[in-house]
């Protein structure tokens, strides 16, 4: 037996009140979902293997596809302008920014200890701060719960 919501079942009624217990049942609208086409999906992997938008993770990987981990470099926002400048018969807004969702995707993550190029331009700063938070801070909260 399918389980009904409060909410069906007061929409039910209400209609019975408007239209007499006789009436015909209303007629949902068919929803039909379009696929992308296969130069839309193309499009899409061909803006995100340019090294402007984004940068692959040499260490990391997604678990389901086993595809590097893909940071991107700016907003999804401003991606998305990028992308209809550059495709303007492309997929629309909610597919494409459905399509960032999930683990492949990843904006600004920790990238300390990626590997020494990273460290030499810049990334070794987080990894410091870091260390002089553990070393002071935790520290100091270990001595005042001692006391």
């Amino acid at each position: 037996m399918k389980k009904v919501g409060r909410h069906a079942i007061s929409e039910a009624k209400h209609y019975a009140q408007m239209n007499g217990y006789g009436a015909p049942e209303l007629e949902k609208p068919t929803i039909h979902k379009k696929r992308f086409e296969p130069e839309q999906l193309a499009q899409f992997d061909e803006f995100f293997t340019d090294k402007a938008h984004v940068s692959m993770s040499s260490y990391k990987s997604e678990a389901k596809s086993g595809l590097p981990i893909l940071y991107l470099q700016n907003h999804k926002k401003s991606l998305w302008e990028k992308f209809i400048e550059t495709y303007p018969n492309g997929m629309r807004r909610t597919a494409f920014m459905t399509r960032l969702e999930g683990g492949r995707f990843v904006y600004r993550e920790n990238l300390g200890g990626l590997c020494s190029i990273c460290n030499e331009n810049g990334y070794e700063v987080f990894d410091q701060i870091r260390k002089l938070i553990e070393k002071h801070i935790i520290a100091q909260v270990f001595i005042t719960r001692l006391s």
